[in-house]
């Protein structure tokens, strides 16, 4: 449960620090959050299969 509110956390940090930013700047936090929040969903899937 730790981990969801963790993702939440990261994903409404990056749209607040997204407000502030450029075009390209958007662009460019946007693909990381996407990146991110993939990396941190799939290694919840993982560490949940393995238990």
């Amino acid at each position: 449960m730790i981990k969801v509110a963790i993702i939440g956390g990261l994903i409404i940090v990056g749209i607040l620090a997204a407000k502030f930013l450029d075009e390209k700047a958007q662009k460019k936090v946007v693909i990381g959050l996407c990146v991110l929040v993939a990396v941190a969903a799939l290694s919840l899937v993982i560490s949940e299969l393995i238990r």
